[in-house]
């Protein structure tokens, strides 16, 4: 049978003390624990980095490493001291060899990039630049979304302020293909954006144009139908003509010839 214990009031509330006390600090030490936990959890390295680096000496795939290092710095939450003493894990052929020479001068996380970028990616003059935005015109295979994107990465690698964005704008439209700058007007539109989503349209246009053409066949009397030159039938060539390689057929059998060419 359970006792019945009588306390004063002053020992209830010197109970009730020690219990809120203990709490606490129980609370206190899972949050340390925690806090800790995170800590030795955030503390990561570019082991599982999926980028890597083989030391291509190309702009658009130096800048392409360098974003998706610099992302996977930050998500793992690596600190600039382990980032500076794991790089070399990204490296790997030429680049590898590479780093192992200039390491030593490498003394933050900025001078890494740097050096990547002073080494396989340095700064084109401005004149090399626009000689190659200007090379290359907008061919007929080529999307318009594609032709765009590749001009705009090359604007991005002038100097900062250079161009305006309507300037910008005015060196891509000129170089685009002639199918689309009859239907779209430079006045049409103010943003890159309104360019595409116009140009989109019209890719759509010419596909479901193309389509339907191929669906129809050749058209009676279009161009492009063979026609004979001898017996003036559509179909076949003179060369291929049969009243004209059998003569001796006359008129009647020429024509019966003639009409099974046209049937097949």
């Amino acid at each position: 049978m359970a006792q019945l214990i009588q306390m004063s009031t002053e020992q209830l509330q010197q109970l009730i003390e020690s219990v809120r006390t203990t709490a606490t600090s129980s609370a206190a030490a899972a949050s340390a624990a925690a806090a800790a936990t995170t800590s030795t959890k955030s503390k990561g390295s570019f082991s599982n980095c999926p980028s890597r680096f083989g030391g291509q000496r190309d702009h658009e795939a130096v800048e392409e490493f360098i974003t998706s290092m610099t992302t996977y710095k930050e998500i793992e939450c690596i600190t600039d001291e382990d980032a500076l003493k794991g790089v070399s894990l990204l490296f790997y052929g030429m680049a590898s060899t590479w780093w192992q020479g200039v390491r030593k001068e490498a003394k933050t996380w900025n001078d890494v990039l740097s050096l990547i970028r002073d080494h396989f990616s340095p700064t084109k003059p401005s004149y090399q630049i626009y000689l190659d935005i200007f090379e290359k015109k907008q061919d007929d295979s080529t999307a318009i979304d594609t032709f765009v994107c590749q001009k705009r990465a090359l604007l991005a690698q002038l100097p900062d302020g250079r161009h305006d964005e309507e300037t910008e704008i005015d060196l891509t439209y000129g170089l685009l293909n002639i199918k689309y700058r009859k239907h779209i007007a430079r006045h049409d539109f103010k943003t890159f954006r309104e360019l595409l989503e116009k140009g989109r349209i019209i890719e759509r246009n010419m596909m479901e144009d193309l389509s339907q053409t191929e669906f129809r066949g050749p058209i009676r009397g279009a161009r492009g139908v063979k026609r004979c030159t001898y017996c003036n039938f559509r179909g076949h060539t003179t060369d291929q003509c049969r009243k004209r390689r059998n003569p001796e057929g006359g008129v009647r059998g020429g024509a019966a010839a003639v009409a099974q060419e046209h049937v097949q």
